[in-house]
């Protein structure tokens, strides 16, 4: 299955087409989508990425599995907790600008390990200390939530983002403004193995 050159879906669109893969990868029944040669060679000039997917560096969440995607189909970022900094940030700037992806989807997830920690108040030395000051914010803002305090604090960090996204400028903010690009949340379920799309 090729990378020919079409009309690009819509966002809502392409939000369908990863809510099917995930559905296949919690029945069990991969399709595994755009992993052959052809698709290899197909992409290997240019490529036309139908998402950006920010999610964390967690090794239980490949979004690629998730979603049933192949070689191509997303654009993904990953670091710990799912946040952003200027550099992952620009990362999505250059989807969104010159790739065109349609969506960004920002995907938290259960048993984040960089979500406990700061929730915990472990002590994050060197670099990872950048990491809690989104988490930290997150967590004051769900702290006297209903129901368990890290699954509520991924999905608000998840949201927390998005919003930010969103609302970046000059680049990202113009593209939400023109209806260029959606921006949402997700929260991905190790269990289950289900995404769920948030309320931002």
């Amino acid at each position: 299955m090729g990378h020919e050159t079409k009309t690009r879906p819509t966002a809502e669109e392409v939000l369908e087409t990863l809510l099917e893969g995930n559905r296949r990868w919690v029945a069990g029944k991969l399709i595994h989508p755009n992993h052959c040669e052809e698709s290899r060679q197909s992409v290997m000039h240019q490529q036309e990425p139908i998402a950006t997917v920010l999610t964390c560096a967690d090794s239980r969440v490949p979004p690629v599995d998730i979603f049933d995607q192949g070689i191509g189909d997303l654009f993904v970022v990953r670091v710990a907790g799912n946040i952003i900094g200027d550099h992952t940030l620009g990362s999505i700037e250059y989807a969104v600008a010159h790739l065109h992806t349609p969506l960004v989807l920002v995907m938290g997830h259960s048993s984040c390990g960089a979500i406990t920690a700061v929730a915990h108040g472990a002590n994050l030395g060197g670099h990872m200390a950048t990491l809690a000051p989104p988490i930290q914010t997150a967590i004051k803002r769900i702290k006297d939530n209903e129901g368990d305090l890290i699954t509520n604090a991924s999905k608000e960090v998840a949201c927390q983002i998005a919003r930010h996204i969103e609302t970046s400028e000059p680049i990202i903010a113009d593209y939400v403004e023109g209806g260029k690009v959606q921006v949402i949340a997700a929260y991905y379920d190790l269990q289950s193995g289900a995404v769920t799309v948030l309320p931002k």
